[in-house]
């Protein structure tokens, strides 16, 4: 997105005196070499919007995942309404009135908007047997007047925008699920301005009538619009909450970020393999990658960067601040207004994903199993899709080398699995990262468009990700990565260009990384940028 609303919609301030409606004491989440959370206690006053945020990894959608009954604590205890629960189930959640607005909509596309907001409880006619049409579209076209919309409620939810599907389900949750507690689990990040009004209009009325929001968000200045208190997660645990009065952006960020953010560059890990390059001729210097004034409306303006050989060059933005759009424009996924892409020095403008590849450009997408991936066919098939020009002879895929490169890719990526002829959504999110890496790894591109390629994988996969990027991908190409998480960046990038709100603010080069200053640019702050 471009800009945020500007329009401020003022939530009527909670009375710091109000009886928690939900209490958190001692919760702790183990899983398999990580700790989530660590003994995490907090009390969510009724009425209240209750900010909680934190860094890439802080445990946040850990902790809502509890409250919602998604996930089970390890240790631990919620008492929703005065009633203490150990083990609290989805359904039980529901009957609390609990609901949650997801990060990405989960709305059934092929159905009406009618069916995905009283999906599953239909109104029914003939004893319940049969779904009564006429009363499901006049109660949701009542709905849909509440949240101040002008849609058709027999229309397709796939016909509409995800920012639009967003607040429908914020909608289900207020007027049908009739929830007490509503969590928004990063819930703007898809908003356009416009929209995003609309969905500070609907908190709002439920506000007014008593609703406890839990807020869930990256943003600061958000946080600060709408909410009353605010409890920062860092590292699993709650290190301080507080009342919106009590602290300004400055303030939060510090206790984000903490006394090990200020420890300066000295953090980040030992400059990347590149950056041991031999001396290189003169013509070397010239960028591999350079983006120069590229514009797209609503998603990113006047981007200009340059990418060189054996260099890896981080994106920092907050989620919506046009970080994957960029990308995509680059490998001619979305179009752009105006702006110019350089390649080895020379103009270009992909006209599609297979024009990019016969440039030697290769995209790693955010959405692995929606654009990486072909869930139907074999890991082996994956692996190679990208490089079937490698191991074709004529217009047939030579059977033996398909399995060899196979094979090379899997061991290199340390990937691990049953047999290469199994199905590839058979495998875990880490695993499935790895073959959309392999993928990417197969073409030996020029240019490495690397979109949160550790998003969603436990941390030794992460670490075996990162370290190939750092030492097989970067000698020999250029390197544009994405990451929500600053210390991903920091680790292996030698420069550092922040982005906020579709705005290109500057760079930090490696020896200047502070973690503190990174964050605090990535919000819109003030900071020394190159």
């Amino acid at each position: 997105m471009l800009s945020r609303a500007t329009q401020r919609i003022t939530l009527v301030t909670t009375q710091h005196g109000s009886q928690p409606i939900l209490q958190l004491q001692g919760l702790s989440k183990v899983y398999p070499g990580t700790v989530a959370l660590q003994d995490v206690s907090l009390d969510v006053r009724r009425g209240e919007t209750h900010g909680i945020i934190g860094k890439n990894g802080a445990g946040k959608t850990t902790l809502v995942g509890i409250v919602a009954g998604l996930v089970q604590p390890t240790a631990g205890t919620i008492i929703i309404n005065g009633t203490e629960y150990t083990d609290l189930s989805r359904i039980v959640a529901k009957k609390e009135r609990v609901a949650i607005v997801p990060q990405e909509p989960q709305m059934v596309q092929d159905c009406s908007v009618a069916e995905n907001l009283f999906m599953p409880d239909f109104p029914t006619r003939g004893g319940g047997l049969f779904m009564d049409r006429a009363r499901l579209h006049t109660l949701a076209e009542q709905i849909v007047a509440k949240g101040r919309l002008s849609i058709d409620v027999r229309a397709k939810a796939g016909d509409l925008g995800i920012g639009m599907q967003q607040i429908l389900l914020m909608l289900k949750a207020s007027y049908v699920e009739r929830a007490e507690i509503i969590i928004l689990d990063e819930a703007f990040s898809s908003l356009s301005k416009n929209e995003e009004t609309l969905f500070f209009e609907i908190m709002r009325d439920k506000k007014a009538e008593g609703c406890t929001i839990l807020h869930i968000s990256h943003r600061i200045d958000e946080l600060l619009e709408v909410c009353d208190r605010m409890t920062v997660l860092r590292d699993g645990r709650a290190v301080a909450t507080v009342r919106r009065d009590e602290v300004d952006k400055e303030k939060l960020s510090a206790l984000i970020v903490g006394p090990l953010g200020l420890a300066g560059a000295a953090q980040a890990a030992p400059a990347p393999a590149a950056a041991a390059a031999p001396e290189q001729s003169p013509a070397a210097n010239t960028p591999v990658l350079s983006v120069r004034g590229l514009s797209a409306a609503e998603s990113y303006i006047d981007i200009s960067f340059d990418v060189h050989h054996n260099e890896i060059l981080g994106i920092a933005g907050l989620m919506g601040s046009g970080r994957t759009e960029i990308l995509k424009s680059i490998y001619g996924m979305l179009p752009f207004d105006s702006g110019q892409i350089q390649l080895h020095g020379k103009p270009v403008r992909f006209s599609g994903p297979a024009d990019a590849l016969r440039h030697k450009v290769a995209y790693l997408p955010e959405d692995r199993d929606g654009e990486g991936l072909i869930a139907s066919l074999s890991v082996k098939n994956n692996l190679v899709l990208s490089a079937l020009r490698r191991i074709c002879s004529g217009p047939f895929v030579s059977s033996q080398p398909e399995t060899q490169l196979a094979h090379e890719l899997a061991a290199g990526l340390e990937l691990k699995f049953a047999s290469l002829e199994q199905e590839v959504r058979e495998l875990s999110g880490g695993n499935r990262q790895k073959v959309v890496a392999a993928k990417v790894m197969s073409t030996r591109p020029d240019v490495y468009l690397l979109d949160e390629p550790t998003k969603g994988i436990d941390i030794a996969a992460k670490a075996v990700l990162l370290r190939i990027i750092k030492q097989e991908l970067a000698p020999g190409a250029a390197v544009v990565l994405t990451s929500p998480g600053l210390e991903e960046l920091m680790q292996i990038c030698d420069r550092i260009l922040i982005l906020h709100n579709g705005r290109l603010l500057g760079s930090i080069p490696r020896a200047e990384f502070r973690e503190d200053l990174l964050y605090a640019a990535i919000q819109g702050q003030e900071v020394p940028l190159s």
